[in-house]
């Protein structure tokens, strides 16, 4: 681990520290008193992340062996600056890119700051369960030939596991010379167990971003940009990177993707393995008892794989949102990444012990014992998302800054043009974009999430009761 062993090598010195930071390595809080020794700033022997030709260098190296990279950047500001920087690094401004509409906000924001023209694609729908997914290949296919786009951006696995082979994606793009640009935050650990589908690097995609810190063990916004094949120019990429990423980068945060590289190529298969043979017991289980209020999201033909990874929960019925099923959960103890209005979902990984997973079942066992109030375990098999990404977009998300704005009440914005992001969080998939046509049935499926407790990105009035919209603009 080359990072980490310089960083050793350093502090074993017991260095007298007249460089940043002020910490200088000391605390007298015990609560830092195992972070502040390794955080530590470009010296001799650590290597610059935007210089990198030492110790940062070979750990980057190493990454894209394990990743199946032809090279790999450490990003300390989450795979938001990487997709910041994929956007910068492949258009120019009045540049179109492809993008399915359910993309992260980073991504809106880097078509923002790269001034590019979004081509909107509107993804499938899984049948089952109404969640969104990635685009289809025919609808790709065409707009690739019809629109001519400079690049790419398809989000895959979505947030709650369901993957798409990116194969067919990815060798469009290369019939097309463009780059395919892969949001990849939630598959840092694909590709190293049979039951996980193949990483976007294996399909053939130009770049892919993922998130080592949410399925694998290294800090909170440690992440990795990985690329291979010609159609990226990577000075400019690199220079797109020294834009967006802090001059001050941190080395806890280096050192945990230093660590969790060296961890999933050692120890991390096994660790997967152990961890998924947990989730088949914990569903053979599911099946032999009764849950009539619930449905547990399985394999569906909309997708081609399903990360065992992710446990997603279905609540059926109207009067028991996915909300409150999360609340009822944190009062005992078991905290899940994300609720919306139908689906819990519970993100495991290589560190979920079995225990966790009996907790889990224990706690959902006690639901109908303690009588939750508006519990109806009656079928709700059609009860989808309401929201289907279908406002007109009338401005560029970068043009919206050259208007004057003003605030208006929600229950008068219908027809106006928004100015602001309005985007639930998690999973951070803005519900609108500056410069798209507000209608009724999005304003309408905000106002609900909000009162069933949804927390919001972006937003200027958290209260809901106001939007900002662009002025004398019909």
């Amino acid at each position: 681990m080359p990072i980490i062993d310089a960083i050793k090598k350093y502090t074993k010195q017991y260095p007298v520290r007249f460089h940043v930071p002020g910490h200088k390595g000391r605390t007298n809080n015990p609560f830092f008193s195992a972070i502040f020794p390794n955080d530590l700033t470009e010296i001799p022997g650590l290597d610059d992340l935007h210089q990198a030709e030492e110790a940062i260098l070979l750990a980057q190296q190493l990454a894209a062996q394990v990743f199946h990279a032809e090279e790999t950047f450490f990003l300390v500001g989450g795979s938001t600056v990487g997709n910041l920087a994929m956007l910068l690094a492949t258009t120019q401004a009045g540049d179109s890119v492809v993008v399915q509409r359910n993309a992260h906000k980073s991504v809106m924001n880097g078509i923002t700051l790269a001034h590019a023209k979004p081509i909107y694609l509107s993804p499938e729908f899984d049948q089952q369960t109404g969640l969104a997914l990635t685009v289809s290949i025919q609808k790709f296919e065409r707009i690739l030939q019809e629109k001519k786009p400079r690049a790419a951006f398809l989000t895959n696995p979505n947030y709650f596991g369901m993957t798409v082979d990116l194969e067919p994606y990815a060798n469009l793009c290369k019939q097309y010379r463009i780059p395919l640009l892969v949001d990849e935050a939630h598959g840092a650990h694909f590709g190293h167990h049979e039951s996980l589908p193949p990483t976007a690097m294996q399909a053939g995609a130009s770049a892919s971003v993922q998130s080592t810190h949410k399925m694998l063990p290294s800090l909170t916004m440690s992440s990795m940009l990985h690329i291979q094949g010609d159609l990226i120019d990577r000075a400019r990429l690199r220079r797109s990177l020294a834009m967006v990423q802090s001059s001050s980068p941190s080395y806890p945060l280096l050192a945990s993707l230093d660590y969790a590289r060296h961890y999933l190529h050692h120890q991390g298969g096994q660790d997967l393995a152990r961890v998924i043979q947990w989730v088949q017991q914990f569903y053979r289980k599911i099946e032999v008892e009764s849950f009539p209020w619930l449905q547990f999201v399985t394999a569906s033909p909309s997708y081609d794989f399903l990360d065992p990874l992710k446990i997603t929960l279905r609540t059926r019925s109207a009067h028991f949102h996915g909300f409150a099923l999360k609340e009822y959960l944190e009062r005992h103890g078991i905290y899940a990444e994300l609720a919306d209005e139908q689906f819990v979902l519970l993100a495991l990984s290589p560190f979920t012990e079995e225990q966790d997973l009996h907790r889990l079942l224990d706690a959902l066992r006690g639901i109908e014992v303690e009588g939750m109030d508006g519990l109806d375990s009656s079928s709700n098999e059609e009860r989808f998302p309401s929201y289907t990404f279908a406002q007109e977009v009338v401005l560029l998300p970068s043009e919206t800054h050259r208007f004057d704005t003003e605030r208006i009440s929600i229950t008068d914005a219908v027809g106006r043009v928004s100015a602001e992001r309005v985007t639930p969080y998690p999973p951070g998939v803005p519900v609108i974009n500056p410069g798209e046509r507000l209608d009724a049935m999005t304003l309408t499926y905000i106002v609900e999430l909000k009162r069933m407790g949804c927390r919001f990105h972006d937003l200027s009035d958290l209260s809901l009761e106001t939007i900002l919209v662009i002025k004398d603009y019909l």
